[in-house]
């Protein structure tokens, strides 16, 4: 029997998992990671988005989709609303991966980053107690007990540590199978069908991956393949053949009403698991585990900001959940068009789409006199300062998702509070000139001007707001 003390138990070694132990450990924490499976693993998620680059660069581990043989996507196979077309553009331009390969690239480099992993190792009980929690895990008949302060879940689906998980969409299930030949396909390809819609993965090893999204109450097993050759997934394809049978995997999305607690955290898909029509699952993972490495390392050191990092954390997967809800409910709606099976009735957003947003050209406004909007108000909010969350003051206004402090790393609130009634596009930059270059204050109020919060001083108005923005310099 052996025992270890740690800062963190990291539970899971995805993405998620992998990435919040490494950047916990980076601020300073001993972590311990459990992972069950012996890597490198089949896994689905081969297609990553664009952003998946930029966050592993943020990690330190930006080599790993090199490392990993990663493919770059030039464009994607589309056949969704309006036919058969090729979709080039920076949204398609993402990287297609080995997940086997990727995982354990990046599992090694929180191992580099001092993070203790035992792998293979199942956490068999995790106790709470007043300090932490206790886990008792079993590695290949070795018994050790774990003393923890803080337990991170970043086991997906599966819920190492139970939790109140509410569905945000229809109920889906993926029939997955991969295929090998000399003449598969070279590009990703998505395609809505008349209940069901597909999506055809071309993997760096040289299978082929072809899904299959219904509803788990109208389809079986059995009758996947013939619905994939009714595809277009395998067009042209010859001297193919599957590499084993289809099978079933829980896509169904969810939010975690739970996920965080003073003592504990979910990350990845044990926090939220968005619409796979997306493909932005590997994406939102690592992204709730930078952010959750905020808020553990908050809650272990900041006591005073405890409420302030669980309503940021919280809140922000909120935020994320309905992003995406509202995001995939209009591209099935766009299908539904045309279609009238139940499948994607239930899956079509039933909300008024939001007005669309015309972007401006700041340049038009050169000359204007600006002023700020009657909506535009000044909050305090949690967000991400450093290596910890703590509360600072936000601009608030109808056209923002939220809160923001904010804008390509320059604050905010400290520029608003210094404008004047009547200013123009250039006075301001200079204005703001001792806190950031004027190239960039020009960028900042076009910015503001595109999301409503700076509009035209008209006659009338203007001296209604003298006393608002006397406010904001309080």
């Amino acid at each position: 029997m052996k025992a270890l003390q740690t800062d963190v138990c990291v539970i899971g070694g995805g993405p998620a998992g992998s990435a919040l132990a490494a950047q916990l450990s980076a601020l300073g924490n001993s972590v311990v990671l459990i992972e069950r499976a012996e890597f490198p693993r089949r896994h689905l998620g081969e297609s990553l988005t664009p952003g998946v680059r930029t966050l592993l660069e943020s990690i330190g581990a930006g080599d790993v989709l090199e490392k990993a043989g990663a493919l770059a996507v030039e464009s994607v196979l589309v056949n969704w609303d309006d036919g058969l077309r090729e979709r080039i553009g920076p949204e398609s331009r993402g990287t297609l991966v080995n997940r086997g390969r990727f995982d354990a690239l990046l599992l090694e480099h929180a191992r580099s980053a001092g993070v203790q992993v035992l792998q293979p190792a199942v956490a068999r009980d995790c106790s709470p107690f007043p300090e932490g929690w206790r886990i008792t895990v079993d590695r290949g008949g070795e018994t050790i007990h774990i003393t923890a302060r803080f337990l991170a879940d970043a086991s997906g689906r599966t819920f190492a540590t139970g939790g109140r998980k509410r569905r945000t969409g229809a109920r889906t299930t993926a029939f997955y199978a991969y295929w090998q030949g000399s003449d598969l396909p070279r590009r990703p390809r998505i395609e809505a069908g008349s209940d069901a819609w597909y999506w055809g993965v071309p993997i760096p090893d040289g299978t082929y991956n072809t899904l299959v999204f219904v509803d788990p109450r109208t389809y079986a097993t059995d009758r996947v393949q013939e619905m994939v050759a009714r595809s277009g997934l395998l067009e042209g394809c010859r001297d193919i053949h599957l590499v084993a049978q289809f099978q079933a995997a829980d896509a169904t999305p969810y939010i975690d009403e739970e996920s965080v607690t003073d003592h504990s955290i979910k990350v990845g898909d044990a926090a939220l698991s968005i619409d796979p029509l997306s493909s932005s699952g590997v994406q939102k993972a690592i992204q709730t585990a930078l952010s959750g490495s905020v808020v553990v390392n908050t809650l272990l050191r900041r006591q005073e900001s405890r409420g302030a990092a669980i309503e940021f954390y919280r809140s922000s997967l909120r935020d994320a959940s309905e992003r995406h809800r509202r995001w995939a409910g209009e591209y099935y709606g766009a299908a539904a068009a045309t279609r009238n099976a139940e499948f994607w009735r239930r899956r079509s957003s039933v909300d008024t789409p939001p007005e669309p947003v015309s972007t401006l050209n700041a340049d038009d406004f050169a000359d204007e006199q600006l002023t700020l909007s009657l909506d535009l108000k000044l909050v305090e909010s949690p967000c991400i300062d450093g290596e910890y969350v703590t509360l600072k003051t936000a601009l608030q206004h109808p056209a923002l998702d939220g809160p923001v402090t904010y804008v390509g790393g320059s604050e905010m609130p400290p520029l608003v509070r210094r404008l004047r009634v009547g200013m123009k596009p250039m006075e301001i930059a200079l204005l703001w000139s001792d806190l950031v270059p004027i190239r960039t204050g020009l960028a900042l109020t076009g910015w503001l001007i595109n999301n409503g919060l700076l509009i035209r001083a008209r006659d009338g108005k203007a001296h209604r707001l003298k006393h608002q923005i006397a406010s904001f310099r309080v």
